[in-house]
């Protein structure tokens, strides 16, 4: 995910939605950026961040850490963005217009989306799912959520390919994960990535 888009993250600014640890948003400084903006909603996903990049004393003008929904950081904070990362974040959600609507709004040059997707399925669908919101791993709760859960979906790549398209995103490669893995079989933690259960897809916004 980073390797391979080195040439769009050199000197980019970034935005890392949904960024947990800020371990892709260190990612992306390694790869050259010029500087990282992660939103993340959890509290102690924020400080977990802020404490990894001041242990490995990151420049300080170099990255900032929202901690706020997405959506409400999409709407009320000046970005000012080339890159958009949205890294395990497509299936904790179902309110991709919204989504899609506001990163188009910030011009980003890039979009790139990392996600977990229904394998097999040739149509541009989503699987309506149920996210426990006290798992850190799931969404968070919003104004939506109900009862200690939130719908959320998980999209087909097609449906994923669907979106981007709508919101002027033309995809430029879906990274082929099956022959990386194939090279380094020993590689462990890749299951849904080898089972084409996940993709990670690279796009270009058309709008000048």
């Amino acid at each position: 995910m980073i390797a391979a888009n080195r040439d769009i993250l050199a000197g980019a600014r970034v935005l890392d939605i949904a960024s947990h640890d800020g371990r892709w948003s260190f990612a992306a400084l390694q790869a050259g950026a010029a500087r990282v903006t992660g939103i993340e909603a959890r509290k102690e996903l924020v400080k977990g961040a802020e404490d990894n990049f001041a242990h490995y004393d990151i420049d300080p003008t170099k990255y900032q850490f929202i901690c706020a929904d997405v959506f409400d950081a999409l709407t009320t904070e000046d970005l000012d963005v080339d890159v958009v990362m949205c890294l395990g974040f497509l299936y904790h959600t179902l309110r991709y217009n919204e989504l899609f609507a506001h990163i188009r709004a910030l011009r980003p040059r890039h979009l790139i989306i990392d996600t977990n997707v229904m394998p097999g399925q040739e149509e541009p669908v989503i699987r309506l799912v149920r996210d426990k919101t006290a798992k850190q791993q799931h969404a968070v709760a919003d104004a939506y959520s109900h009862n200690g859960r939130a719908l959320v979906g998980k999209p087909s790549t097609p449906a994923v390919q669907h979106m981007l398209e709508t919101y002027d995103f033309e995809v430029e490669d879906i990274y082929d994960w099956q022959s990386l893995i194939a090279q380094r079989p020993s590689v462990t933690g890749v299951a849904d990535y080898s089972k084409e259960k996940r993709v990670t897809v690279r796009s270009k916004l058309q709008v000048a």
